[in-house]
């Protein structure tokens, strides 16, 4: 009799094209990985997987089962969902999160998911969204809050919220009554995302195209671009939607300024994988939240 363990066991094998892959995604020992695979071999009596040192590939037959032990899983999902308590969904979603976002609302999202699923952890990372967006292609994320869109083979994307980005600067940054030119902001440094990222390129470009030059300085850390607002280092580029969270009340201010800076687009991306189930539950409670919390 093949169970359900040894099927997302070969499955895991065969989509990673790895059996140390595998047994991390499954929380377990590859020698136990592959003593399940040796066994599904034995009990169907053929090779599923053709190994050598570089690579692990399903054989034709392998690639026969794969199919069916997707769809079997599959619907295994789809079975609890519908019919069982909530309560039973288990697991662990590996959640990549832009940091904009845990500045705003990754904590009611994780109180929905509780709610919703009291027995399915979430195992958190936070990240600029071009590594999030490659670990999503690479399979080593199940699910990322990031900047979109997401281009991949096999992941799909929902759109989640907008923040506008402007410019905060702090106390000791002072200017006159009504709208700040750019030229007068870019005397001070400009404190923004990291260089790799949509929105460091989008500021820099614009400032190509008018002919400015500033000193820009970058960071992969919010929380950083923040305490170097505060400390008069520099003006910051960011979403407003984060200070309350992240800055004293009144120590920093959206500047007044004609200058439109481009919004950050998020989007919740998954792969799509036979035990993407879960990932997509999760999905659809980030989407209700992001509405609501951007929706005021």
């Amino acid at each position: 009799m093949i169970d359900f363990k040894t099927l997302e066991t070969f499955m895991w094998v065969a989509t990673l094209r790895s059996f140390r892959g595998a047994a991390e995604k499954l929380n377990t020992t590859q020698p136990a990985v592959s003593m399940r695979i040796q066994q599904l071999e034995d009990l169907l009596g053929m090779r599923l997987l053709e190994r050598n040192r570089r690579l692990v590939a399903p054989t034709q037959k392998g690639q026969e089962l794969l199919g069916y032990a997707e769809r079997l899983l599959k619907l295994r999902a789809e079975m609890v969902e519908a019919v069982g308590d909530r309560s039973t969904m288990r697991g662990m979603v590996r959640l990549g999160v832009s940091e904009s976002i845990v500045h705003t609302w990754l904590p009611t999202l994780i109180e929905r998911v509780n709610a919703a699923y009291p027995n399915l952890e979430l195992e958190i990372e936070v990240d600029i969204s071009p590594n999030l967006r490659d670990r999503l292609v690479a399979k080593d994320l199940d699910l990322g809050l990031l900047l979109g869109p997401v281009d991949g083979p096999n992941v799909q994307s929902r759109p989640l919220c907008t923040f506008p980005i402007a410019f905060v600067a702090g106390e000791k940054i002072k200017f006159g009554k009504g709208p700040v030119p750019l030229e007068e902001i870019i005397k001070w440094p400009i404190v923004t995302f990291s260089r790799n990222t949509q929105p460091y390129r989008a500021l820099r470009d614009m400032l190509d195209r008018k002919g400015l030059r500033a000193t820009i300085h970058a960071s992969a850390s919010l929380a950083t671009v923040v305490r170097m607002a505060l400390d008069g280092i520099g003006i910051a580029a960011i979403p407003p939607a984060i200070l309350k969270n992240v800055a004293p009340a009144g120590k920093l201010r959206a500047l007044k300024t004609k200058v439109e800076l481009p919004k950050l687009n998020f989007v919740v991306s998954w792969p799509v994988t036979p035990d993407s189930f879960a990932a997509q539950k999760v999905a659809e409670i980030a989407t209700k939240v992001a509405r609501e919390a951007t929706s005021h």
